[in-house]
């Protein structure tokens, strides 16, 4: 049972430590367990985690009375280049603490931090059937812009997917530009012959 410390105002969100690792391995072999936010179905060793803390983009968490409570991490979207400013982020909290703001807090704070290092996008997919997931994104700014059909299956069923993004920085407020045609008058975003980036 959560105790009045744990209260979303005596949470603390900062950058991961590595004596944090263990507590990260405890959300996340749990989120694991729980079939509700991940296809991954092979829970993490420690090394692992301990990789993560050691990569250059964000990783926080969240902290009540000297345990880990919640984290969020931003891994990177794709290898290539064009997609260097665009991460790919998740977010646990303890099941005992969640509906506490604690989920907002970490993704708001996530996106900040990825801001300040120059990432221009941060993307998710979430389980359509995982409400709370999609509302702590919605509180924090996130746009659902889509649904990925059939996804992936997990535990031999089919799961679709919500895509979710947040910009950042001079993206969040950049105008939008039509594709001019190229010198054939054909190539605009509306051309079905005009490949998909």
């Amino acid at each position: 049972m959560a105790c009045p410390s744990d209260h979303p105002s005596h949470v603390e969100i900062r950058p991961a430590r590595r004596e944090d690792a263990p507590g990260i391995a405890r959300l996340y072999n749990a989120g694991i367990r729980e079939r509700r936010s991940t296809f991954e179905t092979r829970e993490r060793e420690l090394g692992e985690i301990e990789a993560w803390i050691g990569d250059p983009l964000p990783l926080l968490v969240a902290s009540a009375a000297g345990r880990v409570v919640g984290y969020a991490r931003v891994a990177r979207y794709s290898p290539r280049a064009a997609y260097d400013g665009v991460g790919e982020h998740s977010v646990y909290v303890d099941v005992e603490l969640r509906g506490r703001g604690i989920a907002r807090r970490l993704l708001d704070a996530v996106a900040a931090t990825a801001e300040r290092q120059g990432l221009h996008k941060l993307c998710s997919r979430i389980f359509t059937d995982n409400a709370p997931s999609r509302r702590a994104h919605l509180a924090a700014g996130f746009t659902e812009i889509g649904v990925h059909r059939r996804h992936a299956q997990l535990d031999g069923a089919w799961k679709d997917c919500v895509v979710v993004e947040r910009l950042l920085g001079p993206a969040a407020h950049a105008g939008v530009a039509a594709t001019p045609p190229d010198a054939s008058g054909s190539g605009g975003a509306g051309d079905p012959r005009r490949r998909s980036p």
